[in-house]
């Protein structure tokens, strides 16, 4: 039963799940556009999905062992390909000039992905803990008030990752402790640097 509940929590926090929700938040937040904010949701889903397609090719073909790259000497290819889709998605913001805020979110998303690769060469970090806690301590931060009580879900994140044997106490603390970090440093190139 615990092991059931876990793999629904995992699957329900999945990275590239959890990345369709920032541009529709963190854009209608910096525009308060529904419009505005729907139409760069749409030009990111694009991306995700690529990513999505391109890891169920990998599962299909047996470069990958499951959807989530759980395997730490497979992922450098996942890193290698997140960090093309990245640099692809920020040359299509310049060119549509699109919104600053996402410009500064997919460079920080880049440097993460170079770091999470660094990591991953000692330890593998669980992906899904960082990405929680990175939107997590973000929307505390941006919308503050009841959204404190939303950070009380990474521990129940990382409780699923160890539950269902994908990580390791140390590679969720990790993985939390990393997107934690990212999160503030992206709120200060943000807040300080582009003045948002």
């Amino acid at each position: 039963m615990m092991k059931s509940l876990a793999q629904v929590i995992s699957f329900l926090f999945n990275p590239i799940l959890l990345l369709v929700f920032v541009p529709l938040l963190l854009v209608y937040r910096t525009t308060g556009s529904v419009v505005y904010a729907m139409a760069w949701t749409g030009y990111t889903m694009i991306f995700l999905l690529a990513m999505t397609f391109f890891i169920i090719y990998g599962v299909h073909k047996k470069i990958f062992t499951d959807m989530d790259v759980s395997n730490r000497k497979q992922r450098p290819l996942l890193f290698i390909i997140s960090f093309i889709m990245g640099l692809i998605y920020l040359g299509g913001l310049a060119f549509l000039h699109g919104p600053k805020i996402l410009m500064a979110v997919i460079v920080g998303l880049i440097i993460s992905v170079i770091l999470i690769s660094l990591i991953n060469t000692r330890l593998k970090m669980s992906i899904h803990v960082a990405t929680v806690a990175a939107l997590l301590v973000s929307l505390a931060i941006i919308y503050q008030g009841y959204y404190y009580i939303a950070l009380l879900l990474i521990p129940i994140i990382g409780w699923a990752r160890l539950k269902i044997h994908r990580h390791t106490l140390p590679e969720t603390i990790v993985g939390g402790g990393f997107g934690i970090l990212l999160s503030l440093g992206l709120y200060y190139l943000i807040g300080q640097v582009l003045h948002l």
